[in-house]
């Protein structure tokens, strides 16, 4: 355990270190109640550990504060059986690939296929042509050999398959000059019309006309789109147009030729020799000038295909994707993938650290709040381990909840049942504020409402993480201020502050719903009220079954359980009232003067009233070595050694301890019983003990005679330690008058306060003079005077005579009544002292007092 005052309340029934070489209980030797405290052992070191739960409360939230689609992804695809009814909670937009694929392909359909008409080779074989000409004709005016030979003559019929040498060079020099094929013959025919203007122009008209017109080396693949045409793109310009008569393009080289024939054979002035050989000669000259452009088709078909985007498919909210047992669909398989999640690497990353972060910085608030939180049983370690163990808790409760109200919104079809941020307004979010509240106080409470109304908020996501936020918020701080003005003080009450959270959740929901304009339909307002008015009844039910359960996890102790164990009928208490009824009528004496007096200090009085009825519990074992519990004239201690007297009493302790393991009492109840009477001397064993010894023995040490402690820790103890003394001092009196009683109070508070056992409590003498005020106010209540009831005269002596007075004793004198009082108050100072139990001078002191007073109080009506 730790050391200090801030040391956990529940180490105080083991070997305490806060006060070294005492030990007041030992653990179980062996079997389960060893194995039982050595695992609550293990559980209090763990609770000292913030690291631990710092890490779990961080791991936990930041997996529970991601999206569902990401913390805890599906694997669903197309042909898969439903094994469940799935609906979209949201509008989900998914793309339909098949149709996507399908509008593509028709508007790279619908893309015309382009054919480039290169309108520049009609001006180049122009060119060739007319170089053909200028050859032909420059050949004509100069010798083919030297200047000595004789001008080119071909003569008709000369050409044939045996082509003479000068025809052949002739064809070289004009087919070279054209840069297209000239056979011999349309050289012959070319060189018997002498290469004639008018010839070349009307060559030239047949060519041009042919190319203008398009020339197409494969018709059939062309006409393969007559029914939409062509884009036809005429170059060297780039003018487009559609091109829809595909027929009148010419193929090539048969509809080529018959143009050519055709033209030829116009020309009423040729023969059949010279209209064959110029068709052979504008047919080398025509070549295809129409061909399809395969990148130009391809890249404006991907341009239309990509221009066309996405057909998406939305499932509105509430829509049933697909029903259980149902074959999944391509489309339905990509409508869940979006519903439960994908594997985007990316997006977890970047939640999971906004996660971390969002947590790391709520967990420095609980830290620095668990500093300045000032409590004498436990460490701020241990306090902000337990908030973080609380609130993680709590977090994966509203986790659960919010699972549960998505299934309940799935399962019912019907408005506003169907709605799932209806039933998150059940959630019981005061839960928390409520049990911190029982457990650590309204600081603690307001901290941690905060925090989870953040956390809250966030887990519910979407459009309702602000509105979730501050109902949480409203929830939790309706808690607190119900829990803290009635006091808790029974369970009951518990319901009632139960229905105050439920009214201010119901208001806080109208608010809500006013902020949004969703007033105007009622139904849902009705139903998100009644949601919000059961949370509040949820979370009374909820802290009322897990408040003990965290009282022993944690090892705190609430008032409430406090006043549970000072029930008389409880098992330990009826035990203590029958075996040792005089130190049950002690205890209850000291209870009421403890309580007094803590009250007049702003203490806490449920703990010390509590504390006090078993501060004593460890005299069952021994009852009739305790004055309080011996019967006139019998007292053990006249036969036994003053140590051996004076190690009887101190063992009352040590046992009332063992007693309090055994019933599981709470930690204040063993500090009750262990400091109660501190180190306080026991002075007639210790007077007694030195009487006896002789000059041969040693003196006794004052050591043995006080009890083992510790000294009282906080003014609770303190008050309590005082009570004790002045409740067993006031029994000595003769006649307590109110300046006696005054005397015994000052006697035993200036005891106290010289033995230095008040110096850990915190005590001041305005603390001090406030709880003799209070004592002296009980005291002289208790001890109070009646008159002697008529006809009964109980102060008689024994053997007197009866003195008739109309059938009623006439009441004896005062004198005698005064000496029965004195001899028997007498005996019992003696008696006290002989026991030990308490301070014997100051008994004497009051006794010596009450005998030199003769006031008395004043008789009251019986």
């Amino acid at each position: 355990g730790k050391s200090g005052p801030n040391a956990g309340a529940s180490m105080a029934c083991a070997t305490s270190s806060r006060w070294p070489g005492r030990t007041l209980w030992r653990p179980p030797a062996g079997g389960l109640a060893l194995l039982r405290y050595r695992t609550r052992m293990v559980w209090r070191r763990m609770l000292e550990m913030p690291v631990l739960w710092l890490a779990l409360f961080i791991t936990a939230g930041t997996w529970m504060l991601l999206p569902q689609r990401l913390a805890m992804p599906i694997d669903l695809s197309a042909g898969d059986i439903a094994r469940r009814t799935w609906i979209a909670d949201r509008d989900l937009s998914v793309v339909d690939e098949a149709a996507t694929q399908a509008l593509t392909a028709r508007a790279r359909q619908d893309v015309l296929p382009v054919y480039d008409l290169d309108l520049s080779l009609e001006a180049e074989r122009r060119r060739q042509l007319g170089a053909l000409f200028e050859a032909g004709r420059a050949l004509m005016a100069a010798p083919l050999v030297g200047d000595d030979e004789p001008t080119v003559e071909v003569q008709e019929g000369t050409v044939g398959d045996d082509e003479s040498d000068p025809l052949r060079e002739l064809t070289e020099r004009l087919s070279s000059a054209a840069g297209f094929r000239v056979s011999g013959e349309a050289a012959t025919v070319l060189v018997e019309t002498g290469f004639q203007n008018e010839l070349e122009d009307r060559l030239g008209g047949v060519l041009t006309r042919l190319l203008r017109l398009g020339v197409v080396a494969d018709k059939s693949l062309l006409l393969e789109h007559r029914e939409r045409g062509i884009t036809l793109r005429e170059l060297p310009m780039g003018r487009e147009s559609t091109a829809v008569n595909l027929f009148r393009f010419l193929d090539y080289p048969d509809e080529v030729r018959e143009e050519v024939s055709g033209d030829l054979r116009a020309w009423g002035d040729l023969r059949a020799r010279e209209r064959r050989a110029l068709n052979g000669l504008l047919m080398a000259a025509v070549a295809p000038n129409l061909n399809f452009n395969s990148s130009a088709t391809l890249e404006l078909r991907r341009s239309a295909g990509d221009s066309v985007g996405s057909v998406t498919h939305t499932f509105g909210k509430g829509e049933v994707i697909v029903r259980k047992g149902a074959r999944i669909a391509e489309l339905q398989a990509g409508a869940l993938q979006l519903l439960t999640g994908e594997r985007d690497v990316m997006a977890f990353a970047s939640a999971s650290l906004g996660a971390f972060l969002f947590l790391a910085a709520a967990s420095l608030l609980l830290w620095l709040s668990a500093r300045h939180e000032g409590r004498e049983d436990r460490s701020c370690q241990r306090l902000l381990g337990e908030n973080l163990i609380l609130l993680t808790i709590h977090v994966a409760g509203v986790r659960l909840a919010i699972f549960v109200a998505e299934a309940l919104g799935a399962a019912i079809a019907r408005e506003p049942l169907s709605d799932v941020a209806s039933y998150l307004f059940a959630i019981p979010f005061a839960a928390l504020a409520l049990l911190t509240l029982l457990l650590y106080g309204r600081d603690i409470a307001l901290v941690l409402s905060l925090v989870f109304s953040l956390i809250a908020g966030r887990l519910a996501g979407g459009e309702l993480m602000w509105e979730m936020s501050v109902f949480c918020l409203v929830s939790c701080l309706a808690a607190v201020f119900a829990l803290d003005r009635l006091q808790f003080r029974q369970r009951s009450w518990m319901m009632r502050a139960a229905t105050v959270i439920a009214l201010v959740n119901a208001c806080g929901v109208v608010v809500l719903q006013l902020i949004d304009q969703r007033i105007e339909d009622w139904s849902r307002l009705g139903f998100d009220v009644v949601c919000g008015a059961a949370g509040g009844l949820l979370a009374a039910v909820f802290v009322s079954f897990t408040v003990p359960l965290f009282e022993s996890l944690f090892g705190l102790t609430t008032t409430i359980k406090l006043i549970e164990l000072a029930n008389p009928n409880l098992p330990l208490l009826r035990r203590l009232a029958l075996e040792a009824p005089g130190t049950f009528q002690h205890s209850l004496a000291v209870a009421n003067l403890a309580k007094a007096g803590v009250e007049a200090i702003d203490g806490d009085s449920v703990l010390v009233h509590t504390g006090a009825l078993y501060h004593d519990i460890g005299k069952m074992f021994r009852p009739q070595y305790f004055i309080e519990n011996q019967p006139a004239g019998r007292n053990p201690h006249d036969k036994i050694q003053p140590s051996m007297s004076a190690l009887i009493l101190i063992n009352h302790v040590k046992e009332g301890q063992e007693l309090a393991e055994k019933y599981a009492l709470p930690a204040p109840i063993h500090d009750a019983i262990e400091q109660h009477h501190g180190t306080r001397l026991i002075k007639f064993f210790y007077n007694r003990a030195k009487e006896r010894a002789d000059s041969e023995s040693s003196e006794p040490r004052e050591e043995e005679f006080r009890y083992a402690g510790p000294k009282p820790q906080n003014k609770e103890m303190g008050v309590l330690m005082l009570a004790d003394g002045v409740e067993a001092a006031s029994r000595t009196l003769v006649e307590p008058s109110r300046q006696k009683i005054r005397g015994v109070l000052r006697a035993i508070f200036d005891d106290c306060l010289q033995d230095g056992q008040l110096e850990m409590t915190n005590l001041t003498l305005g603390d001090l003079k406030k709880v003799e005020a209070a004592f002296q106010r009980v005291l002289e209540n208790i001890h109070h005077r009646r008159v002697d009831y008529p006809g009964f005269d109980f102060n008689r002596k024994a053997g007197e005579a009866k003195v008739q007075s109309g059938g009623a004793e006439s009441e004896p004198s005062k004198g005698q009544a005064k000496g029965k009082n004195g001899a028997d108050a007498k005996k019992s100072t003696d008696s006290k002292d002989s026991s030990g139990s308490k301070d014997s001078s100051v008994a004497k002191k009051g006794a010596d007092g009450a005998k030199g007073s003769g006031d008395r109080p004043g008789a009251q009506e019986s």
